[in-house]
């Protein structure tokens, strides 16, 4: 007697990998993620070009104040004033994060944690409430404005990096004391050297708050020019498409900076990717 036997054909590699695509945190190839980007990047353009929002400016339109912003060779230049903003945002965003490191870090003596709380605080106050102060110590121009955006990152930056430092488990404190650690010691293996990797991505995370702020501050103080200063001056003489040729621009910054915060990550840190793919 024949017997018949059921072969079921495994699933191609690509259908597999699809697959992936659509289950709970899957893993599809970097191959696929890339074709996925594509096809979102793809989708919002088809948005831009055929949007029913008439005040937005056409992607003909945006490329063509591109043109006319690179050629023009006073203050408006793009080049000069992406200079000036990245100018900046660097310093800036460099003197919040080294004093927020001091201050989060040294929350852990009592006698400053008062302080720091109140820096936390002043997180809920516009930048523009400091203005009398920074107009005392500084005169208008790039200190003042770096002083804004110091001030002004740095009470986000506190908050997040003295919630890392909060989250540490309590058994690693009592575990460093059963081994007789002195005080300085466990703030150095508890504290300091295992949350460092973390307050790289806290930097990361907030440099974003710095943007918006940067636009803020370029617009009170336009001595120097700036990109900020250059959407305010587009926006009120209803200029749209320069104002997106800056927008992007931002943006594209943006995705750069976030990918030298993963690069630093990576090299300062190594043994942090081991841990990412366990």
């Amino acid at each position: 007697m024949a017997t018949t036997t059921n072969t079921v054909s495994k699933p191609s590699l690509f259908q597999a990998d699809l697959r992936e695509v659509f289950r709970v945190f899957g893993e599809p190839s970097t191959k696929l993620r890339l074709i996925l980007f594509l096809i979102w990047i793809g989708a919002f353009f088809l948005l831009w070009i055929f949007n029913p929002i008439k005040a937005i400016p056409y992607p003909s339109e945006v490329l063509s104040a591109f043109k006319r912003m690179w050629a023009l060779t006073t203050e408006k230049n793009l080049v000069y004033n992406i200079y000036i903003t990245l100018k900046l945002n660097v310093i800036g965003l460099f003197y919040a994060t080294i004093i927020s490191l001091i201050i989060s870090y040294f929350s852990v003596l009592p006698a400053l944690r008062p302080f720091n709380q109140m820096m936390q605080w002043f997180r809920y106050l516009p930048i523009v409430a400091f203005n009398l102060l920074f107009l005392a110590f500084f005169t208008i121009g790039l200190e003042m404005k770096i002083a804004m955006l110091t001030i002004g990152m740095s009470f986000f930056l506190i908050t997040s990096m003295t919630g890392v430092i909060a989250s540490i488990p309590k058994q690693k404190f009592e575990l460093a004391r059963v081994l007789n650690y002195s005080d300085w010691k466990v703030f150095y293996t508890v504290v300091f050297r295992p949350t460092l990797p973390q307050m790289i991505e806290m930097v990361a995370q907030n440099a974003a708050m710095g943007w918006i702020m940067i636009v803020s501050i370029e617009t009170f103080n336009r001595t120097e020019g700036g990109i900020g200063a250059q959407i305010n001056t587009y926006s009120s003489t209803n200029q749209l498409a320069e104002v997106y040729v800056y927008l992007f621009i931002i943006g594209i910054i943006a995705v750069i900076e976030d990918q030298v915060f993963v690069w630093m990550k990576r090299i300062l840190f190594p043994y942090t990717k081991i841990a990412e793919r366990a």
